[in-house]
């Protein structure tokens, strides 16, 4: 059935956007939790559904997952992060399309939902109803939106406390809301994402009575390829681009290298926990996200070469929050950030991303994010806090990383 609806479909139109707006349609109408990404670099676009309607919850071992994506929260004590099985598989790709290929789909194994999903599916892409809503879920709405002077008291207090010597840095953030436009489109938003910021990891998740998120963020956790090698990096530092494209001439401040400076640090000493000293490092070097800069630096070890497979898991459980999200040393920035942020960062600064994909892991940082409400989304941003922090200036990074999702819903 499946060859029979894309072979049809396909003849009629080249839209893989038309193609994104029926499929997330149908999995809406059967309430299955769906997500959908772009890699970094790259065209293709993929959209998994989990036909159980509800994701699994994971506290474990990725190397013995099924393909799936993984979506955790900054704070969890447990099995929190959500696990959804790619039972379907899309690989949406525009040259795909126009050339009259066929797009992808792939089950893992069989499964009662999957004839009723693509019979939904034929019906969808057959119907003369031209709907254009792409409906998503909403979860649960916690909204705490700072005042400017209440984050710049938050940031003077952390400032305090590291002069008291309490922790060297913690990363301090807030959220604010906006409403979103009566014309807004979540599959024009996120195609605007990828199309604006291509060096970013750009997804959509929406998940039954957990909600929808959508981002584009800059920053690997970690991952591992087909050979076996497993990689992070330490990103941290943040100016305005301001219309840079050579990334030698970007100047750096002392509090910003020491910051990133500190994220690589914290990936080295975890490595020691574990005895690996077979790591390469490069960098740092300033990379572009969109109308930001950062420093960043890269790590890989050959997970074969020290014969250490599990290396994955293991790193994620080290590394999660990093530095660069929560602080250092980890405890007490944490403590701190639970105590005073007054309000739940959810899944932002958590971990999310593509598991065993055709043999490979990608974990990213859930940074440059949104949550979607039924009329107004729910932005989130923060930033590195040390000694040498000038309130103000830190109030004025997160309204520059806001405005990476607010710009994209407003245009």
């Amino acid at each position: 059935m499946a060859q029979t609806i894309f072979d049809s479909f396909i003849g009629q139109h080249t839209s893989p956007s038309t193609l994104m707006k029926r499929i997330l349609q149908t999995a809406y109408t059967l309430d299955l939790p769906i997500a959908l990404w772009r890699m970094p670099k790259e065209e293709d676009q993929h959209l998994i559904i989990d036909l159980s309607g509800t994701p699994t919850t994971i506290d474990g071992e990725l190397e013995k997952l099924d393909a799936g994506f993984i979506l955790a929260p900054f704070y969890a004590e447990g099995e929190e992060q959500l696990y959804l099985h790619a039972d379907l598989h899309f690989n949406i790709n525009q040259k795909a399309l126009t050339e009259g290929n066929r797009s992808f789909v792939i089950g893992s194994e069989e499964h009662r939902m999957k004839e009723v999903f693509l019979q939904k599916l034929e019906e969808n892409l057959k119907s003369e109803d031209k709907n254009e809503d792409v409906p998503y879920h909403v979860g649960s709405e916690s909204i705490h939106s700072l005042s400017k002077e209440q984050h710049l008291a938050l940031v003077e207090k952390g400032i305090s406390k590291i002069k008291e010597g309490e922790f060297n840095k913690v990363v301090l953030s807030r959220s604010k809301q906006t409403a979103l436009p009566a014309s807004f489109n979540v599959i024009q938003m996120f195609e605007k994402l990828c199309s604006s910021y291509k060096n970013a990891f750009v997804s959509f998740t929406s998940i039954p009575e957990i909600g929808t998120w959508i981002g584009a963020t800059p920053e690997t956790l970690l991952s591992v390829d087909a050979q076996q090698i497993f990689r992070t990096m330490s990103l941290a530092g943040t100016q305005a681009r301001n219309g840079l494209n050579d990334m030698s001439r970007a100047m750096w401040s002392q509090k910003e290298i020491e910051e990133q400076a500190m994220v690589s640090r914290y990936i080295i000493n975890c490595f020691k926990k574990i005895r690996v000293r077979e790591y390469e490092e490069r960098g740092p070097k300033t990379v572009p996200a969109g109308n930001l800069l950062h420093l960043c630096s890269y790590f890989a070890v050959d997970t074969d070469e020290i014969n250490f497979p599990e290396l994955g898991s293991v790193m994620l459980k080290l590394l999660h929050p990093t530095s660069a999200i929560c602080g250092m040393p980890l405890k007490p920035s944490r403590e701190f950030i639970l105590k005073e942020e007054g309000y739940d960062r959810s899944f932002y600064a958590g971990f999310l991303g593509p598991i065993n994909m055709e043999q490979h892991t990608h974990i990213f940082v859930n940074l440059r994010c949104a949550q979607l409400l039924a009329k107004k989304a729910i932005l989130y941003a923060g930033g590195g806090i040390t000694a040498d922090s000038i309130p103000e200036k830190e109030f004025q990074e997160t309204e520059i990383k806001m405005d990476t999702m607010l710009k994209i819903i407003e245009s």
